[in-house]
């Protein structure tokens, strides 16, 4: 259960006038449907959804093979070590995804990032130290990113439309035109904040002992056992 404000980030933004008022108020405005499809996602698998965040960010990859070319990161799924040696996942949703992208689109990002989250979960009930494949193009990065996830199909068998909805926005990597199109014109041009990676520095490696350390609930563990 997110039981932290997912806002912090924006709200800090704000105060520090580094995001205006219009926008603040769009993103707490669309929160609502945020809450819908994690409360979707959850009556669906019987599993809480994890830790997730509005990054007051776009995040937008590059390549060092491609010149000039890029792509926008909507979401992430994000596990890391605590100071306790133990991992912890959250889920990192960039604001112009949540200002901009229609009911149908929010719901299929929630659910395709659980499905990365419960992937990870399986890799730590199952002691397996993994790190995700470094990418050097973005075209190689739109079609690895369905490779680390569990099947929606199996998943979200209650919900058909969810399951349609997923197949069809991450078909071969995120695909969504209007959504990409507000956010080159509303954000990006309006040169509000903007966070670069390297494409092949998006992944991260989970050390054995730090999976050994983390305690998944048994029932969290029989329902992703259905599910695998």
């Amino acid at each position: 259960m997110n039981d932290f404000d997912p806002l912090t980030l924006v709200k800090k933004y704000f105060n520090e006038k580094k995001v205006d008022e219009r926008t603040y108020n769009l993103i707490i405005d669309r929160m609502s449907v945020i809450e819908e499809g994690v409360e979707r996602i959850k009556q669906i698998t019987s599993i809480d959804y994890p830790y997730y965040f509005v990054e007051p960010n776009v995040l937008v990859a590059t390549s060092d093979i491609e010149y000039q070319q890029y792509s926008i990161l909507y979401a992430r799924t994000i596990p890391f070590c605590t100071t306790e040696n133990r991992i912890k996942i959250v889920i990192q949703l960039s604001a112009p995804l949540v200002m901009y992208g229609l009911k149908g689109t929010l719901h299929a990002v929630l659910a395709h990032e659980f499905l990365h989250y419960l992937n990870i979960l399986k890799n730590i009930i199952n002691l397996e130290v993994t790190s995700d494949n470094i990418s050097n193009t973005l075209y190689e990065n739109s079609f690895s990113d369905n490779e680390k996830i569990l099947d929606s199909n199996k998943v979200f068998k209650g919900d058909a439309y969810l399951q349609k909805l997923v197949n069809k926005k991450f078909a071969n990597g995120f695909n969504d035109l209007k959504l990409d199109k507000k956010t080159e014109s509303l954000w990006i041009k309006k040169k509000l904040p903007i966070q670069k990676i390297m494409i092949g520095d998006n992944f991260v490696k989970l050390p054995f002992s730090a999976l050994a350390n983390t305690i998944v609930k048994d029932s969290i563990k029989n329902e992703i056992l259905k599910f695998s």
